[in-house]
């Protein structure tokens, strides 16, 4: 049966159609395969961007990513076909495949490459087909007509004969609407996220610079007014230039061996083991961690974790870690990890935002060992230089700031996801006509 059959045979509502992608283009621009070389010219000379598969991204073009710009000349010379315009749409036919942005602006475009351009005709709306082509359904399609295995692609012949399901326009209207809607709100959340990482990427710097002083007889914070230079920059003077090691007083160790633990006895109930993959965002992620019989984790009790140990992973991601909380305590920590245990006069918690800390990530990268896989060791983590307050409460001061911070991008990732899982399933939903949008009613979404 071919695609478009395929489709043609769901159960749909009477006034809507199924037509070939292809059918309801006014134009398909494919210029993959043109370089500058070939034109005689080269990049630059001018400020036209030049659109590649790496600034479409799904469902927004991202100029962030690194972008060629060509001159007036390259332009005549390579769109030949006519100018981009606004509301069309881009697409990506390779690596990644099936990115999909709207063109929102009137600014000349070089399609550059593994790029196409798709404008649509009266048959449909623009927005409709924006978000028919992010829609599961399509993306089934297209990864069941792709070719390649490490980089997927598909053949603009077979591109456009992949169906879509078409309503009337002034529903395709009505569904753009609505899911256009909670688009609008995942970018508002998109915004205040990145507003919630500066803010403590920037407190992390002061903090970890500054401090927050001492504590006079009524509680209050002074800060300190005397500083000092260290390796690691402008310090308080009473802070010190310390090692992980000696924060910990050695307590670092590394996970059984696999001769210790054999992944035969891995199972699906019984005590978490963590191992690297399940150290995520600075967590443990139980949910993704390998299980072993309770007789058989009281065996390797010596790798028992308890909550305030910090895990690192041993190979790969060097600079990943979890501090570990009253959730995961209780976990093993598995093959491929560290544990490191600091003593009592240091916060666990300070010394895991510390962890997250560019110039301390960087560090771990830089002194692994191995060629293939970088590998990290007790020895070499201990060395690890960190700079410490002179007391503890200053240290849980500082972690409580940051902490707050992280709960409010918390409350934030989590209200994404909400409107992420709403979206897709309101997708499902109207782009098969399963439910039936009223002409006459608002599209706001709370």
């Amino acid at each position: 049966m071919t695609n478009l059959g395929r489709v043609s045979n769901t159960r749909l509502p009477t006034d809507w159609t199924v037509v070939a992608l292809g059918d309801l283009l006014a134009k398909l621009m494919d210029f993959r395969g043109r370089t500058p070389k070939k034109l005689g010219m080269d990049w630059g000379g001018g400020a036209i961007p030049a659109l590649s598969a790496n600034n479409v991204r799904m469902g927004f073009v991202d100029f962030k990513r690194e972008c060629y710009l060509g001159s007036e000349e390259l332009y005549k010379a390579w769109m030949v076909q006519g100018d981009v315009k606004r509301h069309d749409l881009v697409f990506t036919m390779e690596a990644p495949l099936g990115n999909v942005a709207v063109i929102s602006d009137d600014r000349k475009y070089i399609l550059s490459q593994r790029v196409v351009l798709l404008r649509p005709n009266s048959k449909v709306q623009f927005q409709y087909l924006f978000q028919y082509l992010r829609g599961d359904a399509f993306t089934a399609l297209l990864d069941s007509n792709s070719t390649g295995t490490t980089a997927k692609g598909i053949q603009q012949k077979r591109l456009v004969q992949l169906p879509v399901v078409v309503p009337p326009i002034a529903e395709q209207q009505k569904i753009a609407a609505v899911l256009t809607a909670v688009d609008d709100k995942l970018k508002v959340i998109a915004r205040q996220i990145e507003a919630t990482q500066a803010l403590k990427q920037g407190l992390m710097q002061t903090l970890f610079s500054r401090g927050v002083g001492t504590q006079d007889a009524t509680g209050r914070w002074i800060p300190h007014t005397e500083f000092k230079e260290s390796e690691l920059g402008e310090i308080p003077e009473g802070w010190s230039i310390t090692t992980l090691g000696a924060i910990c007083n050695g307590a670092l160790q590394t996970g059984p061996f696999g001769s210790q633990l054999h992944a035969a006895e891995y199972q699906d109930e019984g005590t978490p083991v963590l191992m690297p993959k399940d150290l995520l965002k600075c967590r443990a992620n139980l949910s993704t961690a390998a299980r072993i019989a309770p007789e058989r984790a009281e065996e390797l009790a010596k790798h028992k974790l308890v909550a305030g140990d910090l895990l690192f992973s041993r190979r790969g991601d060097v600079a990943r870690f979890a501090l570990i909380d009253e959730q995961s305590a209780g976990a093993l920590c598995g093959t491929g990890c560290l544990k490191a245990k600091p003593s009592e006069g240091h916060s666990s918690a300070y010394i895991a935002h510390l962890l997250q800390l560019d110039v301390v990530r960087a560090w771990l990268e830089q002194n692994a060992v191995g060629q293939t896989m970088p590998n990290m060791n007790t020895a070499i983590l201990a060395s690890l230089p960190l700079v410490a307050p002179a007391n503890k409460q200053e240290q849980e001061e500082i972690a409580g700031i940051l902490d707050s911070v992280d709960a409010k991008a918390g409350l934030l990732f989590s209200k994404r996801l909400h409107y992420q899982t709403l979206k897709r399933g309101l997708m499902q939903k109207l782009l098969t006509g399963e439910w039936r949008v009223k002409l006459d009613s608002p599209t706001g979404i709370a």
